[in-house]
C-alpha cells in the first residue's frame, strides 16, 4: 500500500464546512489537498473504527454526533443523533457501542452502534464545565479525563457504568488526554494546564513518575498548553503536542519510565493533534490557526522527527484519523 487515506476534523468557520478528506503518500511523506467530505459544523474530533466514521455535529442549533460508513467513495449516513446543548469535543467507538465526551456539558453519552443506526443508552452526569475531554476503554472500564476537575473518573462498564475510582491531581494540573502502551500496562497521561506527563502502572492509582514536558525557565506570550499524546507503532516513543509553545515533545520508552529525546517545532501555530503512521515513518500535524496539515518524516529507529516533507492548507482543523 503506498498511500493512505486521511480525514480531518474542523471548527466551525466559513473556511472549515465539516470533515475532509485527504491522501498521503508514503513514498516520500507527501499530501494532497483536502476536500469537503461530509458537510456538517463543528465536526472537531473524529473516531475511525474500520469503515466507520463518527464525529460530532450541529445541525439548526442541535448538537449530537453522527456516525459515516466510508467504505463507498461517498460517506454513508448510518445515522446521527441530537441529545446535547453543544458539540462534544471527544467521540471513540468500542464492541457495539459509541461514546461522547463533553467539555462544556461536563458529560459522557453512551449510544447503541448498529448497522441500524445509534441510539442513546446512558448519560452519565459527571459536573457542569467539568472538562471531559477523552474517553479510555480498558477492559471493562472507562476512564475519562475531567480538566477542569483535575481527575480521573473510572466506571465500570459492567456495572451500568457506576463510578468505581478516582485519580485526583493537584489544582491547576488540567489532565485532558491519555493513552496505554500496547499491553494496557502502563497508562501515559497528559496535562493541558501544567503540561506534564504522568506515568501510572495499570491498577494504579498513584504515579509511578510526573515528567515536564517544557524546558524549565522557559517563557512564552501565552500560557502553553498540552494536547495531544501518541505512541509509535512498536510502543518504544511518546509523542507530546503543546500549544501556544507550538512544539511536539518526543519521549523515548524503556522499563524505567520515560526519557526526552527531542523538542521540535510543529510546523505552524496550535498543534491540537498529530498522527503516527502505521510504519512509523511519518508524523501528521495538525495546526490550527497556522501552517495548516503537516507531515514530517520520522526515524523509526531512534524515533526522532526529521525534515518537513509536505504541508498544505488546513484551516480550523483540530483532529486527524487514517484509514
Amino acid at each position: 500500500m503506498n498511500k493512505l487515506t486521511g480525514y480531518l476534523g474542523t471548527y466551525a468557520s466559513p473556511e472549515s464546512l465539516g470533515i475532509y478528506r485527504f491522501s498521503l503518500d508514503l513514498k516520500d511523506g507527501s499530501l494532497s489537498r483536502p476536500e469537503l467530505y461530509y458537510n456538517a459544523p463543528d465536526c472537531k474530533y473524529l473516531s475511525l473504527d474500520g469503515t466507520m466514521l463518527a464525529a460530532p455535529e450541529k445541525r439548526g442549533g442541535l448538537a449530537g454526533v453522527c456516525l459515516l460508513d466510508i467504505s463507498a467513495k461517498a460517506p454513508v449516513l448510518i445515522g446521527e443523533a441530537f441529545h446535547e446543548t453543544a458539540p462534544a469535543c471527544y467521540v471513540t467507538q468500542d464492541c457495539g457501542h459509541l461514546y461522547t465526551a463533553n467539555y462544556h456539558e461536563g458529560s459522557v453519552l453512551v449510544y447503541d452502534r448498529s448497522p441500524e443506526g445509534i441510539k442513546l443508552a446512558k448519560r452519565i452526569h459527571i459536573a457542569p464545565k467539568a472538562g471531559c475531554h477523552q474517553i479510555l476503554l480498558y477492559d471493562h472500564y472507562m476512564l475519562v479525563p475531567c480538566l477542569l476537575l483535575d481527575s480521573v473518573k473510572i466506571y465500570d462498564c459492567d456495572r451500568d457504568y457506576s463510578l468505581v475510582g478516582e485519580l485526583t491531581f493537584p489544582r491547576g494540573t488540567g489532565p485532558r488526554h491519555g493513552i496505554f502502551d500496547p499491553f494496557h500496562h502502563r497508562l501515559f497521561l497528559v496535562s493541558e494546564l501544567s503540561n506534564q506527563v504522568f506515568l501510572y502502572q495499570a491498577g494504579e492509582t498513584d504515579p509511578r513518575e510526573v515528567y515536564p514536558i517544557l524546558p524549565q525557565g522557559a517563557v512564552y506570550r501565552d500560557p502553553p498548553a498540552s494536547a495531544a499524546v501518541r505512541l509509535s507503532p512498536d510502543g518504544r516513543f511518546l509523542y507530546v503536542s503543546t500549544r501556544f509553545a507550538d512544539l511536539i515533545t518526543v519521549y523515548s520508552i524503556d522499563g524505567s519510565g520515560l526519557h526526552q529525546i527531542q523538542q521540535a517545532g510543529c510546523g505552524g501555530v496550535h498543534p491540537r493533534d498529530i498522527i503516527l503512521t502505521p510504519d512509523g515513518r511519518y508524523l501528521l500535524s495538525v495546526n490550527r490557526t497556522r501552517g495548516g496539515l503537516v507531515c514530517f518524516g520520522l526515524d523509526p529507529e531512534s524515533g526522532r522527527i526529521l525534515g518537513l516533507c509536505s504541508r498544505v492548507p488546513a484551516p480550523e482543523a483540530v483532529s486527524v484519523v487514517l484509514a
